[in-house]
């Protein structure tokens, strides 16, 4: 098999012309939602430091830095940028690929804005680099049971190949900046409810554009790097690739796009249908906290390997803890990223809440971030038992969100931030992102805005 060489001549050849309208317009919702985490997430847990970290390297001022008052390579705008959208914990994911969007609109964003490039080069871009990270993923699963964080290590060559589509570079040249990719690509689920979780993120958009631009020099990586024998994928999974021909012969049938989901809770991927299914309980019968015995969620082996905070210190950690995250929805009126603040945290009443609720780890199960559905039993005072069964959570596949539909996300990021007039502009720019003419108009409607 040819994967690193067949997968840069499907990157080379992705053009908008080909693409369906529906994917342009999902390209387009999906950017939307990444774009206001990377315009927030700069008031979010290490926002400041990583400005501070930037403006002390300094370099070309090529990207600007959303959330500051200047601008940096494209390499450390990626990583800032990139870093602010994962801070928020709003990225949305494709399971079970385990890849996000988030990591590639950031460094796009920042390469086309130094680049002028059209909003249709980056969708292009975005899709043949988001394709290329979630057929990995697909491949490498065991990758994540072993412990790697396939967000950020399928990620890096996602951007590689993204990156080498923006900057116009031919097969060869892309294959070796996926190639040189593979050589930075990392990431440890252990980190969840750490700093280094957010960061992974960023690391991943400042890598990839770095190997885009080394393979644009003439730099060079061994061009089977993916499927060799002691190459990429059977080093992550032990010798565990799961139908690596599959990589090509379903590629963009459909695309993987089409498996993100759109977060609504500032919260792990895997709290998502959790929070509702409790919103929804409490909702129909009108119920507070007091009303409540106890909640025990039944789980599978996987998840406390990512959900692992019971009694959560900060405010990552509590981004990764079920009874936090069931305290936010019966104690709050929304699901917000206040509900994850220290004074949440510390407040008597979730530190009270938070022992109700109990996790029962279903050993048998199995293990697998997907293909299983929890049981939550609600115990009332008074001794009646409620039990749900979510199977997923709104805006997840197969239940897509609109554009329209996820304007209300947007603007829940950005409010406060940027004027009315600036949201609405926005706002239509991302919608015709296709016929934008420069990324670079979009980048101006925030720039400078919400400055550290």
């Amino acid at each position: 098999m040819r994967i690193t060489r067949e997968i840069a001549e499907r990157v080379v050849a992705t053009r908008i012309e080909d693409l369906a309208p529906d994917v342009v317009d999902y390209a387009s919702t999906l950017a939307m939602s990444a774009f206001g985490a990377m315009v927030s997430g700069h008031r979010c847990t290490a926002g400041a430091e990583t400005i501070n970290y930037v403006r002390r390297h300094g370099g070309e001022p090529q990207a600007t830095v959303l959330g500051a008052d200047f601008k940096s390579s494209v390499e450390l705008a990626g990583l800032a940028n990139g870093t602010f959208a994962h801070a928020t914990e709003y990225e949305d994911d494709s399971f079970p690929e385990a890849v996000s969007s988030y990591t590639l609109f950031p460094p796009l964003f920042a390469l086309a804005e130094h680049l002028g490039s059209p909003g249709s080069r980056i969708i292009e871009a975005f899709v043949a680099g988001y394709e290329v990270q979630a057929r990995i993923g697909l491949a490498c699963r065991e990758a994540r049971r072993i412990g790697y964080m396939v967000l950020s290590l399928a990620g890096s060559i996602g951007v590689a190949a993204g990156a080498a589509k923006l900057l116009g570079l031919n097969a060869e040249k892309t294959a070796h900046a996926m190639s040189i990719a593979a050589s930075q690509a990392s990431g440890v689920g252990y980190q969840t409810g750490s700093v280094a979780h957010i960061l992974e993120m960023g690391f991943s958009a400042r890598n990839g554009v770095a190997a885009a631009y080394m393979a644009a020099e003439g730099m060079t990586g061994q061009l089977d790097v993916l499927e060799a024998p002691r190459g990429l994928m059977n080093m992550i999974t032990g010798g565990k690739v799961e139908n690596p021909e599959n990589i090509l012969v379903d590629w963009g049938a459909p695309y993987r796009i089409f498996e993100v989901g759109i977060k609504f809770y500032p919260c792990c991927f895997h709290l998502q249908r959790l929070i509702e299914a409790t919103l929804d309980l409490k909702k129909e019968r009108g119920l507070s906290a007091d009303d409540l015995e106890k909640i025990s969620v039944e789980v599978n082996a996987f998840f406390p390997t990512v959900v692992q905070h019971s009694e959560p210190r900060d405010e990552i950690e509590a981004q990764f803890s079920l009874p936090h995250s069931l305290a936010i929805a019966m104690l709050d009126d929304v699901v917000g990223p206040e509900g994850f603040s220290e004074e949440r945290i510390n407040d008597r009443r979730f530190r009270a809440f938070r022992p109700k609720v109990e996790t029962i780890v279903r050993e048998d199960w199995g293990w697998a971030p997907t293909g299983w559905t929890a049981r939550m039993t609600f115990t009332l005072k008074g001794g009646e038992v409620v039990v749900r069964e979510p199977t997923h959570s709104r805006g997840h596949p197969p239940d897509l969100l609109s554009f329209d539909e996820c304007i209300e996300k947007f603007r829940g990021c950005v409010d406060g931030l940027l004027p009315d007039e600036r949201i609405r502009r926005s706002i239509e720019m991302l919608r015709n992102l296709k016929d934008l003419p420069n990324a670079c108009d979009l980048i101006a409607e925030v720039a400078t805005v919400g400055a550290a």
